[in-house]
């Protein structure tokens, strides 16, 4: 091979391989560009959700500073406005009670003059629980009297009503008993011995509890030996 040859070939292998260097070097730089413009991506990304983060976390703040003030304002207006424990008594009370009971050693006619016979009737009411314990509760008081005689199966006689300020003062705490006790003239003209109370207590909170309780009275100028219908 003559020298000119060999040269030529030298020269065209140094441009191969100085091509092949130039591919690579660009391959690689193209590479690192790519790396890095990925990482700038990710890096912004990143940021942006760094910021929207610190963004919430700051109204998070600010809400719960609001709701801090707030419930500072509600408990001032709560401790102005705090029930009495008699107020929360009364509230348990009235929410255990399931009925009404007449207790029947207090309740009757009574005879209070000189003049042989009842002029009066007596009714002990008591509210009770499940359980049987006696709650002192706030309510309306309704009480209507009616009696069996000849003419009528039940006939009204006499009927009284008490308002909730009314029935509290009624409330009676005895050795004997505890309720809501209720003194009523007995009218004239009774037909019967035989009286029946009708009973109703409406609570503060709606609940209506009603009772039946049968009497048997002595009315003023009459004895046992009269001819009453039983």
């Amino acid at each position: 091979m003559t020298p000119q040859k060999l040269n030529f070939r030298c020269v065209r292998v140094a441009q191969f391989a100085l091509c092949v260097s130039l591919f690579c070097a660009t391959g690689c730089q193209s590479s690192a560009t790519r790396r890095a413009e990925g990482l700038e991506a990710r890096l912004r990304n990143e940021q942006n959700l760094v910021n929207r983060l610190s963004a919430s976390l700051e109204q998070v703040k600010s809400d719960r500073d609001i709701a801090q003030r707030e419930a500072s304002i509600l408990r001032d207006e709560l401790g102005k406005l705090q029930p009495s424990p008699e107020i929360v008594q009364a509230a348990h009370s009235t929410a255990r009670i399931d009925r009404i009971e007449v207790v029947s050693l207090l309740s009757g006619g009574l005879d209070r003059d000189d003049v042989p016979g009842d002029e009066q009737i007596s009714l002990l009411i008591a509210p009770k629980d499940s359980r049987g314990e006696i709650h002192r509760v706030q309510g309306e008081l309704s009480v209507r009297l009616t009696e069996n005689s000849f003419a009528a199966e039940s006939e009204e006689v006499a009927s009284v009503n008490f308002s909730q300020t009314e029935s509290d003062d009624h409330w009676h705490n005895g050795i004997v008993g505890r309720g809501f006790r209720v003194i009523i003239p007995i009218p004239l003209g009774l037909k019967s011995r035989n009286i029946t109370a009708h009973i109703r207590l409406t609570t503060n909170t709606g609940t209506k509890l009603d009772t039946l309780h049968q009497m048997r009275l002595t009315p003023q100028g009459r004895d046992e030996a009269d001819d009453f219908s039983q």
